[in-house]
């Protein structure tokens, strides 16, 4: 038989999974649905720093996987002919707060790692910061990669369908498998009333004097995140706001933050402000369930509530889905010949 698989989204998250499978399972018969594509997806306005952010109560053995697992898809990206025009850059980074937190559990494997020095945090004249790290780590701009991903899957003979889904049964007759990265979608697509926006504001202004990255993790901390085009000055947080207008306040707390850490920034051209809704939730949810619609057996294998880390773990989260799927089909008698 023919196993089809219905992909839902064309974020980062989505893309990878459709690609991913189309690598594992090469026979398999993909269908990608989205309302909306790059240049459209919260994916392509992040700063696309690779770091984990906003997982909530995720366990951290999960984080550490996936996010590993990511980190060694980008170095093969970075080390490709492809790699900068896909977006994937390496760039030095400085980690500071105003708490003292344990050693970051990705100390071990991303470049250089260091713990700064009482002296060296008291040299940025931030006596709140009580804390610091420095190590060379990966950007990957989603504008770039996505574009890549979708003609790759459409090279496979992946299918594309325009569509806004209101719900799974709209499409469950029609398939073996539902894969759910709706990302913020999932509230209302799988009626998850744990998923919730993060909303986040950020500039990007031209800068190209602007070659590391500084990240406080502080509260009420600013971050500045250079890209291969531009800078990305933020940012927000705020849990449960939908708003998606620039706020003057917001703005205010950017820009002046930023240019207190860099006072060159000053002069920077902006070049547009931008406001997002990260898809939130309690735990990130990458696991497999048994359904039944209108009496028809389901395999839904849900992949959403990435938080802020949507293109730090979307890889491993990818290989994971794939995990899941192969093990329904095993389990399921579907004949290897027909993958």
């Amino acid at each position: 038989m023919v196993v089809k698989v219905a992909v839902i989204g064309a974020g980062v998250i989505g893309l990878s999974v459709a690609t991913v499978l189309q690598e594992k399972f090469p026979n398999l018969s993909i269908t990608l649905f989205a309302d909306k594509f790059s240049p459209g997806t919260t994916s392509d306005g992040a700063a696309g720093l690779w770091m984990p952010f906003l997982l909530g109560d995720t366990p951290e053995k999960d984080v550490y996987v996936y996010s590993k697992d990511t980190w060694n898809f980008l170095k093969k990206l970075w080390d490709s002919p492809d790699g900068g025009k896909l977006g994937v850059s390496l760039v030095p980074c400085l980690q500071t707060s105003d708490m003292v937190n344990p050693v970051p559990m990705y100390s071990d494997f991303v470049y250089g790692f260091q713990a700064l020095t009482k002296e060296e945090l008291a040299s940025y004249n931030k006596p709140e910061w009580r804390q610091g790290y420095r190590f060379v780590t990966f950007t990957c701009e989603g504008s770039k990669l996505m574009p890549h991903l979708l003609e790759k899957f459409r090279s496979k003979k992946g299918i594309v369908v325009v569509k806004r889904l209101e719900s799974l049964e709209e499409i469950a007759s029609d398939f073996n498998v539902i894969i759910n990265c709706s990302g913020i979608g999932a509230r209302e697509l799988v009626n998850d009333p744990s998923v919730h926006p993060i909303r986040g504001h950020i500039f990007r202004v031209k800068a190209p004097w602007q070659k590391s990255i500084l990240i406080d993790d502080s509260d009420k901390g600013n971050y500045i995140i250079p890209n291969q085009d531009s800078v990305v000055l933020g940012g927000t947080h705020d849990k449960d706001q939908w708003d998606l207008a620039p706020r003057k306040e917001d703005a205010k707390f950017i820009l002046d933050g930023c240019t207190s850490l860099f006072p060159s920034l000053e002069k920077a051209e902006i070049l547009f402000e931008w406001v997002g809704l990260r898809p939130g939730r309690n735990q990130l949810r990458v696991e497999l369930e048994k359904k039944t619609i209108n009496g028809k057996p389901l395999t839904v294998i849900h992949n959403y509530g990435h938080g802020g880390s949507g293109l730090t773990i979307f890889y491993g989260c990818a290989l994971k889905v794939a995990n899941l799927l192969q093990g329904t089909l095993t389990s399921e008698n579907y004949l290897a010949s027909k993958l």
